[in-house]
């Protein structure tokens, strides 16, 4: 009995003089104070970023390929908020496939390094043009898009564990989960299934419901919809309400190189979601009056008490610019690409535009301000 009583007696000696990193933790009660701690981070969208032959052709020098002088107008904007994201829409597939334009796109390997210069924080790389130079392409890709440790790079996988990942990005006390989907791919062309991800509402729930149990927030990249259509399909509709009563926060359309609605949806528990449906062409050379006109999406992520809201939702047209000296054969002949905001384009140089005259085009600054104002809810501003 002596025995035993002096083992409990070394024990609860013991156990008082272990030092104090092995004692257990105290985790503090959520206070008022602390609930009452507001979060914020900014975050602003562009759409699809496409380089057609011309436009890699002016951007070659001696030493490979310089994209920079087409952002200057703009560059400043993408490098001041938080996060900011863009669609790119053509594959960086590798110098063996030569680089080339439409139809079969392959963009050099400089466009990520200046997407990180620039200010990009994520960059979608799934889209209707991911396949066009096949899977090593996109395995090129990946590993171009790896060396910016500042970069996600969503929406194009490796292996069935990349896919699995779900990227989340954590600024100022706010975790933001990316998700992102593709409705078409070119040429009938049947990737291996864990390359990219369909919309598959199955999957698509079950991918939310992980989301939201590691962030904050989510943003869904959707690209989707008809080309040089001007108003959403039935298909992004229908995909919106259903991303909407999932609860996601933010919907992100690219594809149809034209800018749509842009409103909010309710979604069935009552939670909000903004929507872009598109967000047009960040930069490109198209000819088609309404794949010029693009949109800046901007807003913050606010954080308080634990629930996350969308506020000071901002819409920044953006225009496309080129020139031409040949109006006859403006395929050939296009060149000082960049992009601007609408707000800083002066009429005279919307009468320098490239497309004025082609196809009886007149780019006017007054009819691109009243298509936009169509598009967007009164509760969203418009920064033009």
């Amino acid at each position: 009995m002596k025995i035993f009583k002096l083992l409990i007696i070394l024990l609860l000696v013991g156990c008082q003089s272990q030092p104090s990193n092995f004692a257990t933790p105290t985790i503090p009660k959520p206070t008022k104070e602390l609930d009452n701690i507001e979060y914020k981070a900014s975050f602003l969208a562009v759409g699809d970023n496409i380089m057609h032959d011309p436009m890699i052709q002016n951007a070659q020098t001696n030493n490979g390929y310089n994209f920079t002088t087409y952002y200057q107008n703009i560059r400043k904007y993408i490098e001041s908020p938080d996060i900011s994201f863009i669609n790119q829409e053509t594959i960086l597939g590798g110098s063996e496939h030569g680089y080339s334009g439409y139809p079969q796109f392959n963009t050099p390997d400089e466009m990520a390094n200046t997407l990180n210069e620039i200010g990009f924080d994520v960059v979608n790389g799934s889209t209707n043009h991911s396949f066009d130079m096949g899977e090593s392409a996109v395995d090129h890709s990946i590993q171009v898009f790896k060396q910016y440790n500042n970069i996600k790079y969503i929406g194009l996988y490796q292996n069935q564990e990349e896919k699995n990942q779900i990227p989340v990005i954590e600024k100022n006390g706010i975790r933001i989960a990316f998700l992102s989907y593709n409705q078409y791919i070119n040429y009938d062309y049947i990737p291996s299934s864990y390359r990219y991800n369909p919309f598959d509402k199955e999957q698509i729930k079950n991918d939310v419901e992980k989301a939201k149990s590691i962030s904050d927030a989510i943003v869904v990249s959707c690209h989707w919809g008809q080309e040089n259509e001007n108003t959403p399909s039935d298909f992004q509709k229908e995909y919106a309400q259903y991303l909407a009563d999932l609860g996601v926060d933010v919907i992100i359309g690219t594809h149809t190189h034209t800018l749509q609605n842009i409103e909010w949806l309710t979604g069935s528990n009552n939670h909000r979601t903004l929507v872009a449906y598109s967000l047009g062409n960040f930069i490109s050379g198209m000819l088609e009056e309404n794949c010029q006109i693009g949109g800046m999406l901007s807003f913050d992520f606010v954080k308080k008490g634990g629930v996350v809201s969308i506020e000071n939702v901002v819409l920044t047209p953006l225009i496309n610019h080129y020139c031409s000296n040949n109006k006859q054969n403006i395929i050939e002949n296009r060149y000082s690409f960049t992009v601007y905001r609408l707000k800083d384009y002066t009429q005279d140089l919307a009468s320098q535009h490239g497309l004025n005259g082609y196809n009886n085009i007149t780019i006017s600054i007054d009819t691109l301000k009243q298509s936009i104002k169509e598009k967007v809810t009164s509760d969203i501003k418009i920064n033009m």
